[in-house]
């Protein structure tokens, strides 16, 4: 006789919305500092693309070698902040960006990064984008 068990399990990762920031990527469980969280594949847009020609795609493009890339998998969709508790590394020779707990994050913690953007990438970040750009 075969006994079903129940071996669904919560995914080590999920998105939810974020007031104010769009969606989210939170832990489905806890991760230690130093532990890998995410291994995204990217995909390196055609050169010559600028994130302000990418009507949308602007606010989930990494800069890539001399050109960008949009993340796969959770990639794209980790958000900002000034006091991450993970990071990423772009492995432009394996095409994919390893994202790595900065400390222990708890299970239902949003995981924030921090994008490396320089002040006016922020400012064109945070104008909504339905107000064009001064200049």
């Amino acid at each position: 006789m075969t006994t079903a068990t129940n071996t669904s399990q919560q995914p080590p990762l999920s998105v939810r919305k974020v007031r104010g920031m769009g969606r989210g990527v939170f832990a489905g469980r806890a991760f230690r500092k130093g532990e890998v969280v995410e291994v995204c594949p990217v995909v390196r847009l055609a050169g010559g693309a600028e994130a302000s020609s990418l009507a949308g795609l602007d606010r989930y493009v990494f800069e890539w070698g001399d050109g960008l890339a949009v993340a796969l998998g959770y990639g794209s969709l980790y958000n900002h902040s000034p006091d991450p508790n993970a990071a990423f590394t772009p492995r432009l020779s394996r095409d994919d960006i390893v994202f790595r707990a900065l400390r222990d994050i708890a299970e239902g913690e949003q995981i924030l990064i921090d994008y490396r953007w320089n002040e006016a990438d922020y400012a064109a970040f945070r104008r909504p984008a339905s107000i064009p750009q001064a200049g």
